[in-house]
């Protein structure tokens, strides 16, 4: 399936199945908005991650449910703010190596400074567009998964595995916390800053 495919999947699954959560969900990011955060970071998103915050531009301030596992959809404006910090500790030389890159777009958080990163300079792999983990203090910087559609193939794949284990016809956010996602052969791939 193609991304757009699997992003409309997720939405119909999220509005039948988590329709609180849905509705936490904030309005599209306008064309406006997304060039604003390109400029701000000095990046070109991918169509893939344009497409995502298209969909929605994140979640709720307020709303501290995970779309998967323990993970929450940041807004473009949590997302500048994440860079932005890193950023300035990176160029203060208070991170070790590959701590922390300014070609790595975190769109995932767990609202506690960790965040899963789309990878668009391919650290250590020589893959753009991969996506790896990024602890605010911890070494591993595992390669995920190794692009956008992947990852969002075993996302709407985790949550048809779990209404039919289920057998309910909506899930819990606890269901969902303990959501686990199938990584594609060969991931993750196990790397550590420092």
């Amino acid at each position: 399936m193609t991304f757009p495919q699997l992003l409309s999947q997720l939405d119909t699954l999220l509005q039948q199945h988590r329709p609180e959560y849905y509705a936490e969900l904030n309005p599209p990011a306008t064309a406006a908005e997304l060039a604003a955060f390109e400029t701000e970071v000095g990046l070109t998103l991918p169509a893939e991650l344009r497409a995502w915050f298209s969909w929605h531009n994140g979640q709720n301030d307020e709303c501290f449910e995970g779309l998967v596992a323990n993970y929450e959809c940041p807004s473009l404006s949590s997302v500048a703010e994440s860079m932005r910090i890193n950023r300035e500790l990176l160029e203060a030389g208070d991170f070790a190596a590959n701590w922390w890159q300014p070609n790595w777009v975190p769109f995932l958080t767990n609202g506690s400074g960790d965040h899963v990163c789309l990878d668009l300079e391919g650290t250590f792999t020589g893959q753009p567009g991969q996506l790896l983990e990024h602890w605010h203090d911890w070494e591993p910087r595992d390669v995920v998964f190794p692009n956008l559609t992947a990852w969002l193939t075993a996302v709407v794949q985790a949550y048809e595995a779990a209404l039919i284990e289920t057998g309910e016809t909506e899930l819990t956010d606890e269901q969902v916390l303990d959501l686990e996602l199938e990584s594609p052969a060969g991931f993750p791939i196990e790397f550590r800053a420092g």
